[in-house]
């Protein structure tokens, strides 16, 4: 069995860096988070979960027929699941470009619903920086993300649609690009 996801990735040093950089500033609120490592970021568009190697080829080939363009996409401000009062996840929002790569997820989803997948729930596209792990300093760390609820992080060009294998470790995740598709 493999856990696998679809993604856009965010493949700019300079939004990585200042992904980074508030990262840095949001580890000074003494929240409790794990942090997603600013050299991996990328756009969900569906979240398989784990399925039979035997069936990574399926998924590919399926993939492989969804239609996309290149989008450029301006990062800007931050947000949490399920709420910005409770936050659980902490993410930067896709401002920019929002709607055609909601559209692409609508895509995957569909095509991966033809192969027997459970269609994906409401998407809002965005890029997950933390997890928040208790509620140690939660007022602190809800204040910071107020404070940059429109903060520009960057733009960058999406144009790769990828299928990644992860592996959980007590690290944090471990990413493999099983497929591409270069828009």
């Amino acid at each position: 069995m493999v856990r696998v996801f679809v993604s856009l990735d965010v493949e700019n040093d300079d939004v990585s860096r200042r992904a980074s950089e508030i990262q840095r500033r949001m580890v000074e609120t003494k929240a409790d988070l794990k942090l997603v490592d600013a050299k991996i970021l990328h756009i969900t568009l569906f979240f398989i979960g784990e399925i039979h190697e035997s069936m990574v080829s399926r998924v590919c080939e399926t993939l492989s027929r969804v239609e996309g363009q290149p989008v450029e996409i301006e990062i800007r401000g931050l947000g949490a699941f399920p709420t910005v009062s409770q936050p659980r996840v902490v993410f930067a929002k896709v401002g920019k470009g929002a709607a055609e790569v909601v559209e692409r997820a609508k895509r995957v989803s569909e095509a991966l619903f033809s192969i027997g997948f459970k269609a994906s729930e409401e998407f809002s596209p965005h890029i997950t920086l933390a997890r928040v792990r208790s509620r140690l300093n939660i007022d602190k760390l809800v204040l910071f993300i107020k404070d940059n609820g429109d903060i520009l992080i960057g733009e960058t060009l999406t144009s790769r649609l990828r299928l990644k294998k992860s592996t959980l470790t007590p690290k944090g995740p471990v990413y493999e690009t099983l497929w591409e598709k270069i828009d």
